[in-house]
């Protein structure tokens, strides 16, 4: 399977591959190979890294001084489309932060749906208006979520 960042994610700046796609379970793999047979901007949709936040207000970016380089999220987007895709780095704790999406694409009363998860989280999350518009997410330790 082609990885879903070693397009733009190479090398492993920060230990996404390592610490989260290489640990997936067979079955986990079998299902992202499916989501990119049936979703192929998971690889060839345009890619954004995307901004974060644990209280919701202040927002920033894993290579930001102060960023945090638990929770990584990417988007791709495609014909209007957007695939957020988050993991959470953290080996022992879930992370709950807000992730930033396209705010043009997504309207306020709107919601994202889980595609793939590798480990339970939750099936549908509303658009809420911060930064732009932004998805609260809930991600298990050392897990990979995909919403769409």
């Amino acid at each position: 399977m082609q990885n879903l960042l070693d397009i733009h994610l190479n090398p492993d700046f920060w230990g996404v591959r390592e610490h989260c796609l290489e640990n997936l379970r067979p079955s986990h793999i079998e299902r992202l190979e499916g989501l990119i047979r049936k979703y192929p901007t998971l690889l060839s949709g345009a890619f954004f890294l995307r901004s974060t936040s644990r209280n919701g207000t202040f927002f920033s970016y894993p290579d930001d001084e102060v960023g945090d380089k638990e929770v990584i999220a990417w988007s791709r987007i495609s014909d209007d489309h957007e695939i957020l895709c988050a993991t959470n780095l953290n080996q022992e704790n879930y992370a709950v932060v807000y992730v930033t999406v396209d705010d043009v694409m997504h309207s306020i009363d709107s919601s994202m749906k889980c595609l793939f998860a590798s480990d339970l989280s939750p099936a549908e999350l509303n658009i809420e208006v911060r930064n732009g518009k932004a998805i609260r997410l809930t991600i298990p330790p050392h897990a990979l979520v995909i919403y769409c």
